[in-house]
């Protein structure tokens, strides 16, 4: 499939899971990490802010929510924030994420 090879390509990354308030699981899964940028409107004045995201395959993690952590091959924790979007396909999950360390 399409997708599968798209997280085994240049860009993509091994990561370690751990659903909110529980622990890593035993299995690595693969995501691919990126950065989007976001219009924030202030009144009259707008602002181009970049935020991190991680997209994730379904049949990886069924349901990510916020909290969750994903501890990719960098070294670098990455937490969800907000609530996670499945794309139209229900395929794959974009995850806005805050860097912990």
């Amino acid at each position: 499939m399409a997708l599968d090879a798209q997280y085994h390509a240049p860009g993509s990354m091994a990561a370690a899971f751990r659903p909110a308030g529980g622990d890593f699981l035993p299995d690595p899964i693969r995501v691919i990490r990126s950065m989007a940028d976001e219009d924030i409107g202030f009144g009259d004045t707008a602002a181009v802010a970049r935020s991190g995201q991680i997209l994730v395959r379904v049949s990886e993690i069924a349901i990510p929510i916020t909290g969750d952590l994903f501890g990719i091959e960098t070294g670098e924790q990455l937490r969800v924030v907000g609530t996670p979007r499945i794309d139209l396909e229900g395929l794959e999950w974009t995850c806005a994420v805050e860097l912990i360390g």
